[in-house]
């Protein structure tokens, strides 16, 4: 009954101070509500930015023949194989075919680009579907006539429509889609990439060299000490010079890595700072509401102790109401950040992601411990001006108008 009782005085309270009480709130759900757009939103930039140059940190190589004045060199699938034997630096090796081939449903494209792959180019590559599945080593066995297509090809050939379990023709050839890669930022987007056996039955002419080889490091490898044994080893078998960088280029995605992740640290760590302003933001203009509230009841505080009141008790009671203001105006401005970012998924999701953005998604642990330092500031600004309003006289405090 004690409970019901205080809890019914520091609503009263609340409600004789309404013009204060709704801007004390205000301030808080504003932080909270800002707090949560801009960590959404910088979270689904990160994660689109991260998910989109993701290939470039991948412990991935390519092995290209180059050109020199002297002579060039060829790259084979026996060679490729004969790689994967020797090194023992490496995860997955396969050889990548490609050829210009024009292709039809119903419009036609021509020189288009055909790449055959083993299965696994995807692990490489770390490539990701927007629908339908990748190739299995059943498919490799038995050359069957499948496909997956790049997000530029599937929009040229089938705009908004479903493309999986249709067929295109590929040179005369007839082709079942079974998968379509999401929006990549390398050079898949353009292509049609189809199991690297159908691609050596049907041009038998194009496979006695190879674009390049695609490799994975295993894992605790170092990527400078990796092209190193491969460019000796590669030098040793085709007879030329591993310092001869024009012959043979080594295209080791891992040394750009350290740069992207630089970018995406400064990110984050811009996004923290921002969210941070905002928190300080917040905490400061609920310590000055405090303040003044605080000061504007110094003569309600004074009668109080006149008429009995402990020191405890008032104290309390501003510890209290300020609890109750932060704490249902911080799960407002959570509750509507939280609505605004759902919205703007359900809505704009899909266009978000055309643009190399990720869905809005916050750490719910984070904004917690936001609305937590919030409340708790809130508390500190009110005692402070509470205990010095103590230690003045009621007959001094009800004089000063």
């Amino acid at each position: 009954m004690f409970v019901y009782q205080w809890f019914l005085e520091v609503f009263d309270g609340l409600s004789s101070h309404k013009v204060k009480t709704i801007f004390r709130g205000f301030g808080v759900m504003w932080a909270m509500f800002i707090l949560v757009l801009l960590q959404g939103a910088g979270a689904g930039l990160y994660n689109g930015m991260v998910k989109k140059f993701y290939s470039h940190s991948n412990r991935a190589f390519s092995i290209h023949s180059g050109y020199h004045p002297t002579g060039t060199i060829h790259l084979t699938e026996a060679l490729t194989d004969d790689l994967a034997s020797n090194l023992t630096v490496f995860e997955q090796v396969m050889p990548l075919f490609r050829i210009n081939r024009s292709v039809t449903y119903p419009k036609l494209l021509p020189k288009t680009g055909i790449l055959g792959v083993r299965a696994g180019y995807e692990k490489i590559k770390h490539l990701t579907l927007a629908e339908g599945r990748f190739f299995s080593e059943r498919d490799m066995a038995q050359r069957s006539p499948v496909c997956i297509l790049g997000l530029k090809i599937k929009t040229a050939l089938f705009d908004t429509k479903a493309a999986v379990g249709t067929y295109i023709t590929v040179d005369g050839t007839a082709f079942y889609v079974v998968g379509v890669l999401e929006a990549t930022a390398g050079v898949d987007d353009d292509k049609i990439v189809i199991p690297s056996s159908l691609f050596s039955a049907l041009f038998p002419h194009s496979v006695q060299t190879i674009d390049c080889i695609m490799c994975s490091l295993a894992p605790k490898q170092n990527p400078l000490k990796a092209e190193e044994k491969v460019r000796t080893h590669l030098a040793r078998r085709l007879n030329f010079d591993a310092q001869d960088k024009q012959l043979l280029y080594i295209h080791n995605i891992s040394k750009r890595a350290s740069s992207f992740q630089l970018l995406f640290v400064v990110m984050q760590s811009f996004i923290w700072f921002v969210s941070f302003c905002f928190l300080v933001s917040g905490v400061v203009s609920v310590g000055n509401m405090m303040l003044v509230v605080v000061k504007d009841r110094t003569q309600e505080l004074a009668i109080r102790r006149v008429l009995g009141a402990k020191s405890s008790d008032i104290i309390s009671l501003i510890l209290v109401e300020s609890i109750v203001i932060n704490l249902i105006s911080g799960i407002l401005g959570l509750g509507i950040g939280i609505g605004i970012l759902q919205s703007i998924n359900a809505y704009l999701g899909p266009v978000m992601q055309k643009h190399g953005m990720a869905y809005f998604e916050f750490e719910f642990s984070m904004v917690v411990s936001a609305l937590v330092v919030l409340v708790l500031s809130g508390c500190l600004a009110g005692i402070i001006p509470a205990k010095r309003a103590l230690y003045i006289k009621p007959v001094d405090a009800l004089n000063n108008e």
